[in-house]
Protein backbone atom coordinates (compact mmCIF):
# COMPACT_ATOMS: atom_id res chain seq x y z
CA UNK A 1 0.00 0.00 0.00
CA UNK A 2 2.75 2.70 0.90
CA UNK A 3 4.91 1.40 -2.09
CA UNK A 4 1.46 2.20 -4.60
CA UNK A 5 1.25 5.33 -2.77
CA UNK A 6 5.04 6.48 -3.67
CA UNK A 7 4.65 4.94 -7.25
CA UNK A 8 1.60 7.32 -7.56
CA UNK A 9 3.40 10.25 -6.04
CA UNK A 10 6.73 9.92 -7.86
CA UNK A 11 4.18 9.73 -11.32
CA UNK A 12 2.65 12.89 -10.61
CA UNK A 13 5.63 14.71 -9.71
CA UNK A 14 7.90 13.57 -12.95
CA UNK A 15 5.10 13.75 -15.41
CA UNK A 16 5.22 17.63 -15.28
CA UNK A 17 9.04 17.77 -16.17
CA UNK A 18 10.31 17.59 -13.37
CA UNK A 19 14.07 16.93 -13.49
CA UNK A 20 14.84 13.38 -12.33
CA UNK A 21 19.12 13.72 -12.12
CA UNK A 22 20.16 14.02 -8.78
CA UNK A 23 17.73 10.65 -8.29
CA UNK A 24 17.77 8.98 -11.10
CA UNK A 25 19.93 6.11 -9.63
CA UNK A 26 18.12 5.87 -6.47
CA UNK A 27 14.50 6.17 -8.98
CA UNK A 28 15.54 3.62 -10.77
CA UNK A 29 16.30 1.25 -8.25
CA UNK A 30 13.39 1.48 -6.43
CA UNK A 31 10.49 1.43 -9.33
CA UNK A 32 12.57 -1.41 -10.85
CA UNK A 33 12.70 -3.33 -7.31
CA UNK A 34 8.57 -2.35 -6.98
CA UNK A 35 8.00 -3.69 -10.56
CA UNK A 36 9.65 -7.16 -9.43
CA UNK A 37 8.05 -7.38 -6.27
CA UNK A 38 4.11 -6.41 -7.74
CA UNK A 39 4.51 -9.25 -10.90
CA UNK A 40 1.24 -10.99 -10.99
CA UNK A 41 -0.54 -8.78 -8.07
CA UNK A 42 -3.59 -7.66 -7.78
CA UNK A 43 -4.16 -3.68 -6.35
CA UNK A 44 -5.95 -3.66 -3.38
CA UNK A 45 -9.30 -1.71 -3.34
CA UNK A 46 -8.55 0.83 -1.25
CA UNK A 47 -5.77 2.40 -3.33
CA UNK A 48 -8.03 2.58 -6.33
CA UNK A 49 -8.25 6.26 -5.60
CA UNK A 50 -4.53 6.52 -6.07
CA UNK A 51 -4.11 5.02 -9.14
CA UNK A 52 -7.56 6.89 -10.56
CA UNK A 53 -5.83 9.83 -10.22
CA UNK A 54 -2.87 9.06 -11.64
CA UNK A 55 -3.53 6.42 -14.67
CA UNK A 56 -4.43 8.36 -17.89
CA UNK A 57 -7.98 7.93 -18.80
CA UNK A 58 -7.57 5.55 -21.07
CA UNK A 59 -5.90 2.94 -18.52
CA UNK A 60 -8.57 3.32 -16.26
CA UNK A 61 -10.48 0.37 -17.80
CA UNK A 62 -7.78 -2.01 -16.77
CA UNK A 63 -7.52 -4.60 -13.85
CA UNK A 64 -5.88 -3.46 -11.08
CA UNK A 65 -2.46 -4.32 -11.20
CA UNK A 66 0.13 -2.82 -8.73
CA UNK A 67 2.65 -4.03 -11.21
CA UNK A 68 1.34 -2.09 -14.16
CA UNK A 69 1.37 1.08 -11.92
CA UNK A 70 4.94 0.57 -11.25
CA UNK A 71 5.84 -0.34 -14.62
CA UNK A 72 4.20 2.93 -16.04
CA UNK A 73 6.13 5.09 -13.13
CA UNK A 74 9.09 3.47 -14.31
CA UNK A 75 8.38 4.35 -17.92
CA UNK A 76 7.95 7.93 -17.01
CA UNK A 77 10.88 8.08 -14.91
CA UNK A 78 12.59 6.52 -17.92
CA UNK A 79 11.47 9.28 -20.30
CA UNK A 80 12.41 12.11 -18.26
CA UNK A 81 16.06 10.34 -17.78
CA UNK A 82 16.40 10.04 -22.02
CA UNK A 83 15.59 14.02 -21.93
CA UNK A 84 18.10 14.45 -19.37
CA UNK A 85 20.69 12.09 -20.96
CA UNK A 86 21.03 9.88 -18.62
CA UNK A 87 19.76 6.79 -20.33
CA UNK A 88 18.89 6.02 -23.79
CA UNK A 89 15.86 4.54 -25.32
CA UNK A 90 15.89 0.22 -25.22
CA UNK A 91 16.32 -1.61 -28.32
CA UNK A 92 13.01 -2.87 -27.56
CA UNK A 93 11.34 0.42 -28.13
CA UNK A 94 7.58 0.65 -26.42
CA UNK A 95 7.86 -3.64 -26.03
CA UNK A 96 9.63 -3.32 -23.41
CA UNK A 97 7.25 -2.12 -21.11
CA UNK A 98 4.71 -4.88 -22.13
CA UNK A 99 7.54 -7.35 -21.22
CA UNK A 100 8.77 -5.85 -17.94
CA UNK A 101 5.09 -6.27 -16.25
CA UNK A 102 4.55 -9.80 -17.76
CA UNK A 103 5.64 -12.01 -14.85
CA UNK A 104 6.52 -14.83 -17.90
CA UNK A 105 8.53 -12.08 -19.77
CA UNK A 106 10.33 -9.95 -17.21
CA UNK A 107 13.15 -10.85 -16.63
CA UNK A 108 13.82 -10.45 -21.08
CA UNK A 109 12.20 -6.53 -20.35
CA UNK A 110 14.66 -6.42 -17.31
CA UNK A 111 17.37 -7.59 -19.93
CA UNK A 112 16.29 -5.27 -22.48
CA UNK A 113 16.37 -2.56 -19.87
CA UNK A 114 20.26 -3.35 -18.98
CA UNK A 115 21.43 -3.24 -22.50
CA UNK A 116 19.84 0.65 -22.74
CA UNK A 117 21.69 1.51 -20.00
CA UNK A 118 25.11 -0.44 -19.87
CA UNK A 119 27.48 2.12 -21.01
CA UNK A 120 25.99 4.91 -21.68
CA UNK A 121 26.74 6.69 -18.39
CA UNK A 122 29.38 5.56 -16.57
CA UNK A 123 28.53 7.32 -13.44
CA UNK A 124 24.81 6.64 -13.14
CA UNK A 125 25.29 2.51 -14.28
CA UNK A 126 27.84 2.52 -10.97
CA UNK A 127 25.30 3.62 -8.41
CA UNK A 128 22.39 1.71 -10.11
CA UNK A 129 24.98 -1.35 -9.62
CA UNK A 130 25.53 -0.56 -6.18
CA UNK A 131 22.16 -0.46 -5.10
CA UNK A 132 21.15 -3.50 -6.88
CA UNK A 133 23.29 -6.05 -5.58
CA UNK A 134 21.48 -7.29 -2.60
CA UNK A 135 18.85 -8.14 -5.26
CA UNK A 136 21.42 -11.13 -6.03
CA UNK A 137 20.90 -12.39 -2.57
CA UNK A 138 17.19 -11.13 -1.83
CA UNK A 139 14.99 -13.49 -0.02
CA UNK A 140 12.41 -12.55 -2.76
CA UNK A 141 12.76 -14.91 -5.78
CA UNK A 142 11.28 -12.58 -8.30
CA UNK A 143 13.76 -9.81 -7.11
CA UNK A 144 16.71 -12.15 -7.22
CA UNK A 145 15.59 -12.99 -10.99
CA UNK A 146 15.55 -9.47 -11.54
CA UNK A 147 18.99 -8.56 -10.27
CA UNK A 148 20.41 -11.34 -11.79
CA UNK A 149 18.74 -10.77 -15.46
CA UNK A 150 19.88 -7.07 -14.96
CA UNK A 151 23.40 -8.24 -14.22
CA UNK A 152 23.34 -11.04 -16.55
CA UNK A 153 23.86 -7.77 -19.81
CA UNK A 154 26.34 -5.94 -17.63
CA UNK A 155 28.64 -9.15 -17.17
CA UNK A 156 29.26 -8.80 -21.22
CA UNK A 157 30.94 -4.89 -21.15
CA UNK A 158 34.68 -4.89 -20.56
CA UNK A 159 34.45 -1.38 -19.84
CA UNK A 160 31.77 -1.81 -16.67
CA UNK A 161 34.29 -4.96 -15.96
CA UNK A 162 37.62 -2.22 -15.74
CA UNK A 163 35.85 0.00 -13.68
CA UNK A 164 34.99 -2.29 -11.64
CA UNK A 165 35.85 -5.38 -10.00
CA UNK A 166 32.14 -7.87 -10.37
CA UNK A 167 33.61 -10.88 -8.91
CA UNK A 168 31.50 -10.99 -6.48
CA UNK A 169 28.28 -10.73 -9.05
CA UNK A 170 30.49 -13.66 -11.11
CA UNK A 171 30.00 -15.85 -7.55
CA UNK A 172 26.75 -14.91 -6.94
CA UNK A 173 26.05 -15.78 -10.80
CA UNK A 174 27.44 -19.09 -10.60
CA UNK A 175 25.78 -20.29 -7.66
CA UNK A 176 22.29 -18.99 -8.97
CA UNK A 177 22.81 -21.20 -12.02
CA UNK A 178 22.14 -24.39 -10.23
CA UNK A 179 18.88 -22.87 -8.85
CA UNK A 180 15.90 -24.63 -9.04
CA UNK A 181 14.09 -22.16 -10.38
CA UNK A 182 14.77 -22.35 -14.46
CA UNK A 183 14.32 -18.47 -15.45
CA UNK A 184 17.40 -17.72 -12.42
CA UNK A 185 19.00 -20.50 -13.90
CA UNK A 186 18.56 -19.05 -17.84
CA UNK A 187 19.61 -16.00 -16.26
CA UNK A 188 22.56 -16.93 -14.09
CA UNK A 189 23.94 -19.26 -17.23
CA UNK A 190 23.77 -16.16 -19.62
CA UNK A 191 25.81 -13.80 -17.68
CA UNK A 192 28.37 -16.32 -17.01
CA UNK A 193 28.58 -16.95 -21.18
CA UNK A 194 28.58 -12.85 -21.29
CA UNK A 195 31.67 -12.86 -18.97
CA UNK A 196 33.56 -14.31 -21.73
CA UNK A 197 32.98 -11.31 -23.71
CA UNK A 198 33.61 -8.76 -20.66
CA UNK A 199 36.64 -10.22 -18.68
CA UNK A 200 37.70 -13.45 -21.08
CA UNK A 201 40.68 -13.58 -18.17
CA UNK A 202 37.82 -14.35 -15.65
CA UNK A 203 36.62 -17.03 -17.41
CA UNK A 204 40.03 -18.55 -18.18
CA UNK A 205 40.89 -18.69 -14.15
CA UNK A 206 37.32 -19.73 -13.05
CA UNK A 207 37.05 -22.28 -16.15
CA UNK A 208 36.83 -25.22 -14.08
CA UNK A 209 34.02 -23.72 -12.10
CA UNK A 210 32.00 -22.09 -15.13
CA UNK A 211 32.31 -24.78 -17.09
CA UNK A 212 30.70 -27.01 -14.47
CA UNK A 213 27.65 -24.68 -14.35
CA UNK A 214 27.22 -24.23 -17.38
CA UNK A 215 26.88 -27.89 -18.74
CA UNK A 216 24.59 -28.69 -15.83
CA UNK A 217 22.21 -26.54 -17.99
CA UNK A 218 22.35 -28.68 -20.36
CA UNK A 219 20.25 -31.89 -18.82
CA UNK A 220 17.69 -29.16 -17.80
CA UNK A 221 15.71 -31.05 -20.80
CA UNK A 222 12.31 -29.33 -19.19
CA UNK A 223 13.15 -25.93 -20.19
CA UNK A 224 14.42 -25.41 -23.45
CA UNK A 225 15.38 -21.95 -22.39
CA UNK A 226 18.15 -23.21 -20.12
CA UNK A 227 19.36 -25.77 -22.44
CA UNK A 228 19.74 -22.97 -25.54
CA UNK A 229 21.32 -20.79 -22.93
CA UNK A 230 23.86 -23.12 -21.88
CA UNK A 231 24.62 -24.29 -25.53
CA UNK A 232 25.02 -19.84 -26.15
CA UNK A 233 27.28 -19.80 -23.19
CA UNK A 234 29.37 -22.70 -23.97
CA UNK A 235 29.81 -21.23 -27.49
CA UNK A 236 31.75 -17.90 -26.15
CA UNK A 237 33.37 -19.94 -23.45
CA UNK A 238 34.73 -22.25 -25.41
CA UNK A 239 36.33 -20.21 -28.36
CA UNK A 240 38.68 -18.55 -25.41
CA UNK A 241 39.99 -22.19 -24.18
CA UNK A 242 42.28 -24.83 -25.54
CA UNK A 243 41.79 -27.80 -26.08
CA UNK A 244 43.41 -28.89 -22.78
CA UNK A 245 41.47 -26.50 -20.65
CA UNK A 246 38.15 -28.81 -22.07
CA UNK A 247 39.68 -31.70 -22.52
CA UNK A 248 37.96 -33.32 -19.12
CA UNK A 249 34.50 -32.25 -20.22
CA UNK A 250 34.62 -33.00 -23.93
CA UNK A 251 33.40 -36.25 -24.28
CA UNK A 252 30.44 -34.70 -22.21
CA UNK A 253 29.53 -31.68 -24.11
CA UNK A 254 29.81 -33.78 -27.47
CA UNK A 255 27.34 -35.92 -26.56
CA UNK A 256 24.74 -33.77 -24.69
CA UNK A 257 25.25 -31.45 -27.60
CA UNK A 258 24.28 -34.22 -30.15
CA UNK A 259 20.82 -34.45 -28.39
CA UNK A 260 19.71 -31.33 -29.41
CA UNK A 261 20.16 -30.96 -32.85
CA UNK A 262 16.16 -32.57 -33.47
CA UNK A 263 14.79 -30.23 -30.93
CA UNK A 264 11.77 -28.00 -32.11
CA UNK A 265 12.77 -24.70 -31.30
CA UNK A 266 14.77 -23.38 -34.15
CA UNK A 267 17.02 -21.62 -31.57
CA UNK A 268 18.17 -24.46 -30.10
CA UNK A 269 18.98 -26.64 -33.02
CA UNK A 270 20.87 -24.32 -34.60
CA UNK A 271 22.97 -23.44 -31.66
CA UNK A 272 23.61 -26.95 -31.08
CA UNK A 273 25.04 -27.49 -34.75
CA UNK A 274 27.09 -24.33 -34.31
CA UNK A 275 28.32 -25.71 -31.05
CA UNK A 276 29.15 -28.88 -32.94
CA UNK A 277 31.04 -27.26 -35.97
CA UNK A 278 33.27 -24.97 -32.98
CA UNK A 279 33.72 -28.19 -30.56
CA UNK A 280 35.95 -29.50 -33.67
CA UNK A 281 38.77 -27.68 -33.20
CA UNK A 282 39.00 -28.52 -29.13
CA UNK A 283 39.75 -32.51 -30.28
CA UNK A 284 43.26 -32.41 -29.33
CA UNK A 285 44.58 -36.19 -30.52
CA UNK A 286 42.66 -37.23 -27.29
CA UNK A 287 39.49 -37.13 -28.47
CA UNK A 288 40.06 -36.83 -32.55
CA UNK A 289 39.00 -40.85 -32.72
CA UNK A 290 35.87 -40.48 -30.43
CA UNK A 291 35.12 -36.98 -32.39
CA UNK A 292 35.15 -38.53 -35.30
CA UNK A 293 32.82 -41.57 -34.53
CA UNK A 294 29.79 -38.81 -33.51
CA UNK A 295 30.33 -37.27 -36.77
CA UNK A 296 29.50 -40.65 -38.01
CA UNK A 297 26.18 -40.41 -36.03
CA UNK A 298 25.24 -37.02 -36.72
CA UNK A 299 25.89 -36.50 -40.04
CA UNK A 300 22.41 -37.95 -41.16
CA UNK A 301 20.83 -34.84 -39.07
CA UNK A 302 23.77 -32.56 -41.17
CA UNK A 303 22.69 -33.81 -44.53
CA UNK A 304 18.57 -33.88 -43.85
CA UNK A 305 18.97 -30.16 -42.12
CA UNK A 306 20.73 -28.63 -45.12
CA UNK A 307 16.87 -28.22 -46.30
CA UNK A 308 15.78 -27.19 -42.54
CA UNK A 309 12.84 -25.00 -42.67
CA UNK A 310 15.23 -22.96 -41.43
CA UNK A 311 17.43 -21.45 -43.57
CA UNK A 312 19.90 -20.29 -40.82
CA UNK A 313 20.03 -24.23 -40.08
CA UNK A 314 20.41 -25.20 -43.26
CA UNK A 315 23.82 -23.08 -43.54
CA UNK A 316 25.01 -24.34 -40.21
CA UNK A 317 24.60 -27.89 -41.23
CA UNK A 318 26.79 -26.92 -44.40
CA UNK A 319 29.35 -25.17 -42.25
CA UNK A 320 29.56 -28.10 -39.70
CA UNK A 321 29.64 -30.98 -42.73
CA UNK A 322 32.69 -28.78 -44.09
CA UNK A 323 34.29 -28.67 -41.35
CA UNK A 324 33.73 -32.80 -39.99
CA UNK A 325 34.64 -34.64 -43.13
CA UNK A 326 38.19 -34.08 -42.76
CA UNK A 327 37.69 -35.98 -39.87
CA UNK A 328 36.48 -39.00 -41.73
CA UNK A 329 38.95 -38.78 -44.57
CA UNK A 330 36.36 -37.67 -47.14
CA UNK A 331 37.76 -34.53 -48.54
CA UNK A 332 36.62 -35.62 -52.15
CA UNK A 333 33.16 -34.43 -50.60
CA UNK A 334 34.29 -31.22 -50.89
CA UNK A 335 33.04 -30.47 -54.64
CA UNK A 336 29.68 -31.45 -53.81
CA UNK A 337 29.23 -29.63 -50.70
CA UNK A 338 30.52 -26.28 -52.39
CA UNK A 339 27.78 -26.88 -55.28
CA UNK A 340 25.42 -25.91 -52.35
CA UNK A 341 27.04 -22.70 -51.96
CA UNK A 342 25.98 -21.71 -55.66
CA UNK A 343 23.66 -19.14 -55.03
CA UNK A 344 22.12 -19.34 -58.44
CA UNK A 345 21.34 -22.86 -59.64
CA UNK A 346 21.73 -25.00 -56.41
CA UNK A 347 20.98 -28.59 -56.82
CA UNK A 348 17.85 -29.91 -55.53
CA UNK A 349 17.70 -32.62 -52.69
CA UNK A 350 17.45 -35.51 -55.25
CA UNK A 351 20.07 -34.27 -57.18
CA UNK A 352 22.51 -33.65 -54.52
CA UNK A 353 22.22 -36.62 -52.41
CA UNK A 354 22.63 -38.91 -55.45
CA UNK A 355 26.08 -36.82 -56.46
CA UNK A 356 26.81 -37.11 -52.28
CA UNK A 357 26.11 -40.91 -52.22
CA UNK A 358 27.98 -41.86 -55.41
CA UNK A 359 31.26 -39.90 -54.02
CA UNK A 360 30.67 -41.68 -50.49
CA UNK A 361 30.16 -44.97 -52.04
CA UNK A 362 33.32 -44.86 -53.93
CA UNK A 363 35.32 -44.20 -50.71
CA UNK A 364 33.36 -45.57 -47.39
CA UNK A 365 30.60 -47.97 -47.76
CA UNK A 366 30.47 -48.20 -44.22
CA UNK A 367 29.63 -44.49 -43.75
CA UNK A 368 26.63 -45.16 -46.29
CA UNK A 369 25.57 -47.99 -44.31
CA UNK A 370 25.27 -45.90 -41.27
CA UNK A 371 23.68 -43.29 -42.82
CA UNK A 372 20.83 -45.69 -43.49
CA UNK A 373 20.57 -47.36 -40.42
CA UNK A 374 19.64 -43.72 -38.70
CA UNK A 375 17.42 -42.70 -41.30
CA UNK A 376 14.46 -44.50 -40.22
CA UNK A 377 13.88 -42.35 -37.57
CA UNK A 378 13.78 -39.46 -39.86
CA UNK A 379 10.66 -40.89 -41.45
CA UNK A 380 8.16 -39.93 -38.72
CA UNK A 381 10.04 -36.21 -38.94
CA UNK A 382 7.02 -33.27 -38.29
CA UNK A 383 9.07 -31.42 -40.62
CA UNK A 384 7.11 -32.70 -44.34
CA UNK A 385 10.40 -31.62 -45.66
CA UNK A 386 12.75 -33.24 -43.65
CA UNK A 387 10.40 -36.62 -43.83
CA UNK A 388 10.89 -36.12 -47.75
CA UNK A 389 14.64 -35.31 -47.49
CA UNK A 390 15.13 -38.61 -45.32
CA UNK A 391 13.51 -40.71 -48.36
CA UNK A 392 15.32 -38.83 -51.28
CA UNK A 393 18.53 -39.45 -49.05
CA UNK A 394 17.25 -43.69 -48.64
CA UNK A 395 16.94 -43.64 -52.24
CA UNK A 396 20.78 -42.33 -52.95
CA UNK A 397 21.76 -44.46 -50.43
CA UNK A 398 20.01 -47.38 -51.64
CA UNK A 399 21.29 -46.84 -55.18
CA UNK A 400 25.02 -46.89 -54.13
CA UNK A 401 24.85 -49.62 -51.87
CA UNK A 402 27.14 -52.24 -53.16
CA UNK A 403 25.34 -56.41 -53.83
CA UNK A 404 26.83 -57.10 -50.25
CA UNK A 405 25.48 -54.82 -47.82
CA UNK A 406 21.70 -54.54 -50.51
CA UNK A 407 21.91 -58.16 -48.90
CA UNK A 408 21.99 -56.87 -45.01
CA UNK A 409 18.81 -54.73 -45.93
CA UNK A 410 16.10 -55.20 -43.82
CA UNK A 411 13.61 -55.10 -47.01
CA UNK A 412 10.89 -55.88 -45.51
CA UNK A 413 10.56 -53.29 -43.06
CA UNK A 414 11.80 -50.69 -45.45
CA UNK A 415 9.52 -51.88 -48.06
CA UNK A 416 6.70 -51.17 -45.05
CA UNK A 417 8.01 -47.57 -43.76
CA UNK A 418 8.14 -46.11 -47.64
CA UNK A 419 4.56 -47.66 -48.61
CA UNK A 420 3.24 -46.10 -45.20
CA UNK A 421 5.00 -42.80 -46.62
CA UNK A 422 3.01 -43.29 -49.85
CA UNK A 423 0.23 -42.09 -47.78
CA UNK A 424 1.21 -39.00 -45.98
CA UNK A 425 -0.49 -35.95 -46.56
CA UNK A 426 2.63 -34.30 -48.43
CA UNK A 427 2.76 -34.75 -51.93
CA UNK A 428 6.37 -34.15 -52.17
CA UNK A 429 6.54 -36.97 -49.90
CA UNK A 430 4.50 -39.61 -51.39
CA UNK A 431 6.73 -39.14 -54.69
CA UNK A 432 9.56 -39.43 -52.88
CA UNK A 433 8.40 -42.63 -51.18
CA UNK A 434 7.08 -43.91 -54.79
CA UNK A 435 10.56 -43.29 -56.32
CA UNK A 436 12.53 -44.91 -53.23
CA UNK A 437 10.31 -48.05 -53.55
CA UNK A 438 11.15 -48.40 -57.44
CA UNK A 439 14.72 -48.54 -56.34
CA UNK A 440 14.62 -50.98 -53.67
CA UNK A 441 13.28 -53.03 -56.25
CA UNK A 442 15.84 -52.47 -59.02
CA UNK A 443 18.68 -53.23 -56.86
CA UNK A 444 16.60 -56.58 -55.14
CA UNK A 445 16.34 -57.39 -58.72
CA UNK A 446 19.80 -57.41 -59.37
CA UNK A 447 21.06 -59.57 -56.45
CA UNK A 448 18.05 -61.87 -57.30
CA UNK A 449 16.21 -60.86 -53.82
CA UNK A 450 12.04 -60.98 -53.37
CA UNK A 451 10.99 -58.55 -51.69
Amino acid sequence: MGAIAVACAIQEVVSIGTPVAGLYPQLFTLLLKLVSCTLGQEMPASSLSLRRRVMQQGERQQMADPCRLSTTTLKCVQAQAMREGLTKESDEGDNLWPLLHDPSTHHLGVCALARSMAVWQQGVIANIMEQLLPSLTSSSENYRITGTAFFSELMKEPVIWKHRNLCDVLISMDQSAWDCNATLRQMAIRGLGNTACGAPHKVRKHKQIILESVIRGLYHLARTEVVCESLKALRGILALLTDRDVSFYFKEIVLQTRTFFEDEQDDVRLTAIVLFENLASLTGRRWKIFFAEEIKKSMISFLLHLWDPNPKVGAACLDVLMVSIPFLGLQDLYGVLDRLLDGQDPPRARDFYRQFCVKLAKKNQEILWILHTHSFTFFASSWEVIRSAAIKLTDAIVFNLTNQYVELLDREQLTTRLQALRQDPCVSVQRAAEAAVQTLLRRCREIGALL
